[in-house]
């Protein structure tokens, strides 16, 4: 029995299962046919929506940035000084990284980051996220608390360096790391480690 879908639904619709058979797979590996069979579509149908693989984790991408952007306004809702703002968004985007795994594995897929012809959304609020370090440290540096250096290059030291520890925990390559206190344990580890690398 095939499924019948408003308008709009089904983009929706395909967008949500992407994300579970990411999450449950723990990797960027899917077809549009495998999607559309799960939601008991014609490929066809899916199709409609989007015109690839490509297409349709752009869009899972785009979701994932947008969310992370909300996540880190309500982490900065309570930092004042800088050093407590890079605190609150290293740790927004790790907790995001590790409660939404679906959409994290697709913001950085390297299918999307080889891509030639990027839709302009995806570009746009990627951008916006990594604005949001770089204004941080910039205002530091401004007010003295970190050293002077090529702001650029210190935000991408830092998105790196905290995407990599994303990745290690949400794989589960960190031995150590087996409860709930031990994340917490070494995401502050981590970033006081980030902390004292761009203290004055």
């Amino acid at each position: 029995m095939v499924k019948s879908y408003h308008h709009g639904d089904l983009k929706s619709a395909a967008i949500k299962k992407t994300v579970e058979v990411i999450q449950k797979k723990g990797e960027v590996d899917f077809t549009l046919r495998e999607i559309a069979k799960s939601l008991k579509v014609s490929h066809t149908a899916v199709y409609r929506h989007f015109k690839s693989k490509q297409d349709l984790l752009s869009y899972i991408a785009e979701e994932g940035f947008l969310a992370l952007m909300q996540a880190f306004e309500k982490e900065l809702l309570h930092a004042r000084t800088p050093r407590q703002k890079l605190q609150a968004s290293g740790r927004a985007y790790i907790e995001f990284a590790l409660q939404n795994p679906g959409h994290y594995r697709s913001m950085f897929h390297q299918e999307l980051r080889c891509s030639k012809e990027q839709r302009k959304e995806l570009d746009e609020i990627g951008a916006k996220a990594f604005s949001s370090l770089l204004d941080i440290l910039q205002e530091g540096m401004k007010a003295h608390v970190f050293k002077k250096e090529d702001p650029l290059s210190v935000a991408r030291s830092i998105w790196a360096s905290i995407h990599g520890f994303s990745i290690l925990l949400l794989d589960g390559q960190f031995q150590s790391v087996k409860s709930k206190n031990d994340t917490k344990n070494a995401i502050d580890q981590h970033l006081d480690f980030l902390e004292r690398a761009v203290l004055k």
